[in-house]
């Protein structure tokens, strides 16, 4: 598993835009072909695979409900994803756990040009609220999303006021966005004849944004992938937005990658350090399911 990660660290070099762009690109914008997602109509027992999965507490409900939107090589060399639904049941949430590259044929969606763009996957996101807002025991009122990297990016667009209500929908409730690359600066975009400023945070947060991040993340190049200075520009203006640093490197909640440091290559060709932190990985998880239970479970 981990010469698995040894190959995809390089495929993380260029992750993908998920929100508005500075200067004049934005992947929010691109057309996609892909068809929509279907997703499961029953809940399963906790289980992980290559597939769009359906989770519920025992009881009827109404239970709040997640979507969790996965890293850019979706369940591929990971099952993180089930792993934090397994949490989310236990802290009384249903889990729709999303995978939009296999049932696509996609096995990465790391590396340009982009099989399932981001405005494809903020679609799914909103798709799967659609799906979870039709089940008898979740609570239509009560969706969030909990995306991680790519994911996350997905998820700090359904944070803005010009996506939140992508397609027409209803919001999400609240937002958890883990390791997201906020900012990529003089960042050279296929196509486009000069480099370009791509800011992944949103100018003005309408939904409560929880955006948690790694001190060691160096993914987008600045530490931290720039997102502290954004998020604290939003936060001084009034937005809903909190964030939380830790001593952790990008993918700190993926245990395959194991507790010694894989090296790879960031988004302009630095070295990157990838590392499971166990104690992070709860420390973030009791964070985001204490943000949920404020945004979704008071009144």
């Amino acid at each position: 598993m981990r010469s698995r990660f040894l190959a995809i660290a390089a495929v993380l070099a260029v992750l993908p835009t998920s929100t508005e762009a500075a200067d004049h690109y934005d992947e929010l914008a691109v057309a996609f072909d892909q068809p929509d997602l279907t997703f499961p109509g029953q809940p399963r027992p906790l289980a992980a695979g290559r597939e769009s999965m359906l989770f519920k507490p025992d009881g009827t409900g109404p239970f709040p409900a997640l979507v969790v939107m996965p890293v850019c090589f979706g369940h591929l060399y990971s099952k993180n994803t089930f792993d934090w639904a397994g949490r989310a049941v236990a802290q009384g949430y249903a889990a729709l756990v999303v995978d939009p590259l296999a049932p696509r044929g996609v096995d990465n969606n790391c590396l340009r040009p982009y099989a399932v763009p981001a405005s494809r996957l903020l679609k799914d996101a909103f798709d799967a609220a659609e799906h979870l807002r039709r089940q008898p025991f979740v609570d239509p009122a009560r969706i969030g999303i909990l995306g991680f990297s790519q994911g996350a990016m997905t998820g700090l667009a359904a944070a803005g006021a010009d996506h939140a209500r992508e397609g027409g929908r209803a919001p999400f409730r609240a937002v958890v966005a883990l390791y997201p690359v906020c900012f990529l600066a003089a960042y050279l975009m296929p196509g486009q004849p000069a480099p370009v400023d791509i800011s992944r945070v949103p100018d003005h947060v309408v939904v409560p944004l929880l955006v948690e991040i790694g001190d060691e993340d160096t993914q987008g190049g600045p530490p931290m992938n720039g997102c502290p200075p954004l998020l604290d520009a939003r936060k001084a203006a009034g937005d809903p937005v909190e964030a939380i640093i830790y001593h952790a490197t990008h993918l700190w909640d993926q245990r395959e990658l194991g507790p010694a440091v894989v090296r790879g290559d960031g988004s302009y060709g630095q070295e990157t350090l990838y590392r499971y932190d166990a104690e992070v990985t709860e420390q973030s998880a009791k964070a985001a399911f204490a943000f949920f239970d404020q945004h979704m479970k008071g009144p």
